[in-house]
């Protein structure tokens, strides 16, 4: 199975490593609903109330969305690999 991640700009060291474990990494919105995982950081007012990393439904997809704000490049990556 192929996970898809998109990442928020201004985290391109987890982009890149991601993507050398062999992820499909994607920019913040090009992956649209069909993203496994979505790493923000800055959240906003969409995203304000969420947990460190927690699942968002649409029907039958989840998404993990990760809250990247003031978290190290190693917390972010064990929490992805912690789910997938």
């Amino acid at each position: 199975m192929t996970i898809k991640i998109e990442v928020q700009s201004g985290l391109e060291d987890v982009m890149n490593t991601l993507s050398a474990e062999g992820y499909d990494v994607y920019k913040y919105g090009q992956a649209g609903l069909d993203a496994d995982v979505t790493i923000v950081t800055g959240i906003d007012e969409a995203y304000e109330e969420i947990q460190p990393a927690q699942f968002h439904a649409n029907g039958k997809k989840k998404m993990l969305v990760i809250d990247a704000t003031n978290r190290s490049k190693e917390d972010i990556l064990k929490r992805v690999h912690r789910y997938f």
